[in-house]
């Protein structure tokens, strides 16, 4: 019984400052106070190397994301097609059981 009592304060230590340990690598470490936070940019490790930073600069430039994002606005959304024909969304709804079709009409705000 004993014995239990250090082990659970051990985890519970370990629990407690875990998170503390993974941010020591990331761009943003807890302070107190009102500010929140501190940002160390030397903390930070990054998988691309210059010259993929530098060729993805040049994408976004040519592509006119850059141009877009340097302006503060939203990168507009590629719009996608369905894959389905209207037949096949219309049989798949007639094939529906009586529930299922309920559980459509409910969920879509039912029957109107």
């Amino acid at each position: 019984m004993t014995a239990r009592k250090p082990l659970a304060l051990t985890l519970i230590a370990f629990a407690i400052a875990a998170p503390g340990f993974s941010s020591a690598s990331s761009l943003y470490h807890p302070a107190g106070g009102e500010v929140g936070m501190t940002t160390h940019p030397d903390h930070m490790q990054s998988a691309m190397s210059r010259g993929d930073v530098l060729q993805a600069v040049e994408v976004a430039r040519k592509d006119g994301t850059l141009a877009i994002l340097s302006r503060g606005g939203a990168l507009p959304v590629k719009a996608t097609g369905s894959t389905k024909t209207r037949e096949q969304v219309q049989q798949e709804f007639l094939n529906m059981s009586a529930a299922e079709k309920k559980a459509l009409l409910d969920m879509n705000g039912g029957a109107r």
